[in-house]
């Protein structure tokens, strides 16, 4: 089974979503023109990281989303990206994918809130992971600080996931970390890896870019500048999978009755 999977990364106006949607709907067109059966657009990307007013995006996220689901029917194409939703008790950091079929995922909310962005102050965390089925096969969802925390990973992987999706704003001064990251819940989990990123800043801190796929072989099929507005595009072989596990399945030698009590003792 092989599918084509596109990036959108590019510099999200804080509080414009209209001319960030604009930008998005760029990209998304491109993305279908080249065949892509997905397209992920970055962390927040309607409104930014502009917290302190996020109830007054509630309107034009939803009717964003609509018109979301309108461009998904309209090219064929899945489109993913994260926003910021609020009920009447509170506001999360979620992460939605509208299909052709004119519906939208279930929501995953950002689990592991970042501290450095006082995100802890004005979301409420997710308190559960989500695993999606796309038309080529299981995908788990998880949003930029999710990423340093291996626990979902592996959860995604022994759940069936062949692929896990992110959506960040990922600052410079990390950008390694990002990169080394994106490759080692690849290769540690023998699955898929795509992670979008922005570009531009978030306040006073610019942003790493660096957008990617990775195979679970640790391999970068593709890999964005960490300064440039592009679209990036591959595709994905899911045979590769179980390649990799005819040569190497590390999975079938895990000790889950040692972890188990390991973890045991901390909790």
């Amino acid at each position: 089974m092989k599918t084509k999977i596109s990036l959108a990364q590019f510099e999200i106006q804080i509080g414009k979503p209209e001319q960030n949607f604009q930008t998005a709907l760029r990209h998304i067109e491109q993305a279908a023109r080249l065949g892509s059966s997905i397209i992920l657009l970055p962390e927040l990307w309607s409104s930014g990281y502009d917290l302190q007013n996020g109830r007054s995006y509630i309107g034009i996220n939803q009717e964003i989303i609509h018109e979301l689901m309108l461009l998904s029917e309209k090219h064929q194409i899945a489109i993913g990206g994260s926003y910021i939703t609020c009920d009447q008790f509170f506001c999360r950091n979620t992460f939605l994918i509208t299909l052709p079929n004119k519906t939208v995922t279930s929501p995953y909310h950002k689990v592991h809130l970042f501290r450095l962005l006082d995100e802890h102050q004005y979301f409420q965390p997710g308190d559960q992971y989500l695993i999606i089925n796309l038309e080529w096969g299981k995908a788990g969802l998880a949003i930029c600080y999710d990423l340093r925390f291996p626990e979902l990973f592996r959860f995604y992987s022994r759940s069936g996931a062949s692929c896990v999706l992110i959506v960040a704003q990922w600052g410079a001064k990390r950008a390694e970390h990002w990169r080394t990251f994106l490759k080692a819940r690849a290769i540690e989990n023998q699955l898929f890896v795509a992670g979008v990123n922005a570009i531009g800043m978030v306040g006073n801190t610019p942003l790493a870019g660096y957008s990617a796929v990775v195979s679970p072989w640790g391999d970068v099929l593709a890999e964005g500048s960490s300064d440039k507005e592009e679209l990036l595009t591959t595709e994905i072989d899911f045979d590769l999978m179980d390649e990799v596990k005819q040569h190497l399945n590390s999975g079938q030698d895990r000790r889950d009755d040692l972890y188990k009590a390991w973890f045991n003792q901390f909790s």
